[in-house]
């Protein structure tokens, strides 16, 4: 009898025994780490539908799916830039700068220029992080660094800034430059860049007109356009289930847009043509500007979608 509870007493845990000898712990954190995992494992799946949407910060704008739209103005004089700031930039020049980086590029490349801002978190590839110096489109230099503001980089979901004075530009990426160490500019750049851009001179602006109106203009002054962008949505109603459906659906952000630019005879008879147009300015054509990332097949199929729209 005496025995019996003598072994009962011994099958009990040590816990004296068990921290001079750990290893006799295994089996039960084993138990314990399987559980943890199966848990969340659970927790995963029955949340899958609000865990696959990334949420963004309130109030700040999501830079890749803004439509840009220019204004409506006449012509003027873009003033000339005193090229002296471009080397020597003074700090109210900066502050300027300053302003029109958070306005225009914070979302996206962040507060310090790390390329971490809240608007850039879908995009792939990420932002700029202008600490790196390795994987720049056109270049880490000031004259490059304009180029990018100037043309933009579709691909990478860069949009130009050319809407901007140039002005505004150069104080822009001068702030930049206080963030990090960049390379320095030279009298050659500046001299490059005046020829190219016609900086000391001012540029002549001609009139301009919003896209979104140009398009409606041109629509109601054509009944002929008018009756075919009607049947162009007609059919995009109808045409169900071919291969190029879900890439127009997923891409097209303005039906409007997408039918005034194919309907360009130039563009539309010609694959090469029209995707070289859509790629240089995909908002003005009515696509979101990730659309640049189509494979050449993707595309093939997308335009023999709107060809057979068009018919």
């Amino acid at each position: 009898m005496n025995l019996n509870k003598q072994n009962t007493h011994e099958e009990e845990l040590n816990f004296k025994e068990l921290l001079k000898n750990p290893i006799r712990l295994y089996g039960w954190v084993f138990v314990l780490f399987f559980s943890i995992i199966l848990l969340l494992g659970i927790y995963f799946v029955l949340n899958l539908n609000q865990i696959s949407f990334n949420q963004q910060a309130v109030g700040v704008a999501d830079t890749v799916n803004i439509k840009k739209e220019i204004e409506l103005k006449k012509g003027s004089i873009s003033p000339s830039v005193d090229l002296k700031m471009i080397k020597t930039p003074s700090a109210e020049f900066i502050n300027k700068g300053k302003t029109l980086y958070e306005t225009a590029c914070k979302s996206c490349h962040g507060e310090k220029g790390l390329g971490d801002g809240p608007a850039g978190v879908m995009l792939n590839p990420k932002p700029r992080n202008f600490t790196t110096t390795s994987g720049w489109t056109y270049g880490r230099e000031f004259d490059n660094m304009y180029k990018t503001l100037q043309l933009g980089i579709v691909k990478n979901g860069m949009a130009a800034y050319e809407f901007l004075p140039a002005s505004d530009r150069i104080a822009i990426i001068s702030y930049v430059r206080t963030l990090v160490q960049l390379p320095q500019v030279t009298d050659d750049q500046i001299k490059t860049m005046d020829q190219e851009y016609q900086l000391s001179k001012g540029m002549v602006l001609p009139n301009q007109i919003p896209v979104s109106l140009a398009s409606d203009k041109l629509i109601s002054e054509n009944s002929d356009l008018n009756e075919r962008f009607k049947k162009f949505e007609g059919q995009i109603n109808k045409l169900q289930n071919l291969p190029g459906e879900n890439i127009f659906i997923n891409y097209s952000v303005d039906c409007k847009k997408v039918f005034i630019s194919f309907s360009n005879v130039s563009y539309s008879k010609s694959f090469e043509n029209y995707v070289s147009v859509v790629l240089a300015n995909p908002v003005n054509s009515g696509f979101n500007p990730s659309v640049a990332r189509l494979s050449k097949e993707e595309w093939k199929l997308l335009y023999i979608y709107l060809k057979s729209t068009t018919i």
